[in-house]
């Protein structure tokens, strides 16, 4: 395990910033599917993945909205579509996250 050891008399400040883990937006994202709403999703990471899945969820009838460089506004009230492109979703692994998340708003997903 490594550690800082910091000798002297001064306080330490300042503010770190930590950046959204790609893991947990790619599995975040199509879970917005399942609100009937609009969805506020911050710290989200700028990777291909992410931009893959907003194309989708746009292309599926979302409103997305950029409010900074790390928070999206997802506005899912008119997605009437259970069917993911397949030439977006084959770019990305984890597409198959939209299942779950399609199966629970329109009972079927393709």
């Amino acid at each position: 395990m490594e550690k800082f050891v910091i000798n002297g008399g001064a306080c330490l400040k300042g503010s770190v910033n930590i950046s959204g883990a790609k893991n947990a937006a790619v599995a975040i994202l199509p879970a917005v599917l399942v609100c009937d709403g609009v969805c506020v999703v911050e710290n989200v990471p700028k990777i291909s993945d992410v931009a893959i899945i907003t194309k989708i969820l746009s292309g599926m009838g979302a409103s997305i909205k950029m409010i900074d460089s790390h928070t999206l506004e997802i506005d899912t009230r008119h997605i009437t579509s259970y069917e993911v492109p397949h030439e977006l979703s084959r770019h990305m692994r984890a597409s198959y996250y939209f299942l779950g998340a399609l199966l629970t708003k329109f009972q079927r997903a393709k």
